[in-house]
């Protein structure tokens, strides 16, 4: 018999075409790691799924996302967790592409949090992030 067995799969999905959004990830653990851009359906053989994203110009996804994204949006109950860079200049729309995701994703799943960091990120930032994945580990 097996005891305290981990039951929660856990998967993170992101997109990082100049490296901030990969570099976040350098001390999580604990996950298993996607490139959305090789990924298929992979997801939906997890219960946690974490999406990070960078926005673009006015808070966009890039367009390499976009057939992953129209995947994901189909997904329900699910528990999510969302992040990304962006650029703090485009002040109404930084980190819009998250923002558009829980918008989306809220309705059929339960969103765990999301974070936002500027450009590539600085050690607070990681530290931050590092602190809700590891709360989220330990689901």
């Amino acid at each position: 018999m097996m005891v305290g067995m981990d039951l929660t799969s856990k998967a993170i999905f992101y997109f990082s075409l100049t490296g901030n959004t990969k570099a976040i990830l350098d001390n999580v653990s604990g996950f298993d790691i996607y490139d959305i851009e090789t990924a298929t359906n992979e997801f939906e053989n997890y219960d946690v799924i974490v999406i990070g994203l960078p926005s673009y110009g006015r808070g966009q996804p890039h367009e390499k996302t976009w057939n992953f994204l129209r995947r994901i949006m189909q997904v329900r109950g699910k528990k999510i967790a969302l992040y990304g860079s962006g650029q703090t200049i485009y002040r109404e729309s930084y980190g819009g592409a998250i923002d558009g995701m829980e918008n989306i994703l809220k309705v059929n799943n339960d969103i765990l949090f999301k974070f936002k960091f500027e450009s590539y990120p600085t050690q607070e930032a990681r530290a931050e992030f590092e602190s809700l994945m590891n709360r989220i580990g330990e689901m």
